[in-house]
């Protein structure tokens, strides 16, 4: 009679979270979407004209890529829709050039469709 081998016996899978190593490592980065960031690169990206702006604009996704922080939902409403209205004080120092640059793509887009 064939008796039962013990590799047949169900197997347990492993946690994957016990085994990640940058749970336990606190030098390593996990990467978090800066997502209101990207929206307003993407709105960039639609309003660009020439190669200055593509060249702004993939500095400006360096930045995003290396930054820590990302700008509150409000904030990227207030950029968007009331571009006139927008305090450039209150932002990072690394992202005030980039907004700057968004509001002259807007002014120049309303500028250019007259």
């Amino acid at each position: 009679m064939p008796s039962k081998s013990k590799s047949a016996a169900p197997r347990k899978k492993k946690d994957p979270a016990k085994n990640d190593i940058r749970k336990n490592d606190p030098k390593a980065k996990i990467k978090t979407k800066k997502i209101n960031l990207l929206k307003l690169y993407s709105e960039m990206n639609k309003l660009s004209n020439d190669a200055v702006d593509k060249e702004v604009i993939k500095r400006f996704k360096i930045i995003i890529d290396t930054s820590e922080e990302d700008i509150t939902k409000k904030n990227l409403h207030l950029i968007i829709k009331e571009p006139k209205s927008v305090n450039i004080a209150d932002f990072n120092d690394s992202l005030q050039p980039y907004i700057k640059h968004y509001l002259f793509l807007s002014k120049r887009s309303k500028r250019l469709k007259k």
